[in-house]
């Protein structure tokens, strides 16, 4: 067992050996193998693990048998991987730690780390305080996927990319572009106006009534284009498409979800484009988008441009 990993230049998924991990290390092998890069699987042992190997009792030795059967199935799982997803490179290894620490950490240097989450359907404590996936995209460095439970798998659908004018934006952007290339699947923009009190009070349906002419929303289109240029320029296959929509964000993208096939937005997005808010609708949005969801910033610690 050890405390570090060989994550540099690796798609890393982490596993607790549940039905719900085995969705996003599915995942991640398929894109693996869509990116030609090695897949690393990582299991972290928290103390707890350790600790209870010293423990007598009976609930003591259902926890042992447990780990015992998870560890022989990760060691199984390269093998099985293989099987399914032909000329995969993927390995896997044991870390001491906690799962949140150990997959941020990889974040550094992998080239995407991939974590499954429980969806809507979570109780309500889980939602509020979150989890493992919650802690992964709100400390990690470089991008995170969230293979959330109620995520589809629609191949073929476009890919949804959230758009501020902050750098996690311009960031997400870029990963957008590249995602979809990858794909050969179209690119939609989306940038929503969140509506304020002084327009729910006005209108009965702020959803049907958009009080923001329709100049107005021809010139967000026209900074969202500006924005993603460089991108368009270097990606003339990827159709591009712009929605600017009326709503809280976190809404827009759940919606917009629902027909893609990957969701990618910025963390801790500043807004922009005179109030667009983006960066607060992170956490909502890995729970309830329909699919894959890709968290991502603009920099990491050293202030170097992510490889996205």
């Amino acid at each position: 067992m050890s405390t570090e990993i060989a994550s540099a230049g690796r798609i890393v998924v982490g596993t607790d050996g549940s039905q719900r991990a085995s969705k996003a290390v599915e995942w991640a092998a398929d894109r693996a193998v869509a990116r030609k890069l090695p897949l690393l699987v990582v299991f972290t042992m928290t103390n707890a693990n350790i600790l209870v190997g010293e423990v007598a009792g009976a609930a003591a030795t259902r926890q042992r048998d447990q780990l015992r059967e998870t560890l022989k199935q990760l060691e199984q799982l390269p093998d099985n991987l293989r099987a399914v997803f032909p000329g995969l490179d993927v390995s896997s290894v044991v870390v001491e730690g906690t799962p949140a620490e150990v997959l941020a950490q990889a974040s550094r240097d992998a080239e995407l780390v991939v974590v499954g989450a429980r969806g809507e359907t979570a109780p309500l404590g889980v939602r509020l305080l979150g989890g493992v996936s919650d802690a992964v995209a709100a400390h990690s460095v470089g991008p995170v996927a969230v293979i959330s439970d109620d995520a589809h798998e629609n191949p073929g659908g476009p890919v949804v990319v959230g758009v501020d004018d902050s750098e996690p934006s311009r960031a997400a952007v870029r990963l957008a572009f590249d995602a979809a290339t990858v794909r050969g699947v179209p690119l939609i923009m989306y940038s929503a106006f969140p509506y304020g009190s002084a327009d729910v009070s006005r209108y009965s349906d702020p959803a049907k009534h958009n009080p923001y002419s329709e100049e107005h929303r021809q010139q967000i289109t026209a900074e969202v284009l500006e924005l993603a240029a460089d991108e368009i320029a270097a990606h003339p296959d990827v159709p591009v498409e712009v929605r600017v929509e009326w709503g809280r964000p976190q809404d827009v993208l759940v919606e917009a979800s629902r027909q893609a096939g990957l969701l990618v937005v910025g963390s801790r997005g500043r807004g922009g484009f005179r109030g667009l808010l983006l960066g607060s609708t992170s956490k909502h949005v890995i729970r309830a988008a329909h699919c894959p969801v890709i968290i991502t910033r603009g920099q990491d610690a050293e202030g170097r441009p992510l490889s996205v």
